[in-house]
């Protein structure tokens, strides 16, 4: 799809509103059927990379452990897995994933 000259100028703000700061990474705790992503009160902007990250991993982790199941197939698992985890469990599960997962600065080409 292509951007329009409105795309760019929504673009060039949103980078200098993360420039100007005020901005976290922490867990922001929803209710028991609500995944909070992040939130925005008055100035400041909390990022909580927990719950996609930890659905990244669910997912992931099953691609390995069922390479014939189909991408439905993981998605359900995914989702159903998913929705069965407290804050405590996706908390857990992050800060392992944190401890394990190697970091690199050099972005991974998939395979064509």
């Amino acid at each position: 799809m292509k951007r329009t000259p409105r795309d760019f100028i929504l673009l060039g703000r949103i980078w200098a509103e993360l420039g100007s700061g005020r901005i976290t990474e922490a867990f922001v705790q929803g209710d028991k059927h609500e995944y909070v992503h992040g939130s925005c009160e008055g100035q400041r902007i909390t990022i909580n990379p927990m719950h996609a990250t930890v659905d990244t991993l669910i997912h992931e982790c099953l691609h390995r452990l069922f390479p014939a199941w189909t991408e439905i197939g993981v998605r359900r698992a995914t989702t159903r897995l998913r929705a069965r985890l407290s804050d405590e469990e996706v908390q857990a599960l992050h800060e392992e994933y944190q401890r394990r997962a190697k970091k690199r600065r050099r972005p991974v080409r998939l395979a064509e």
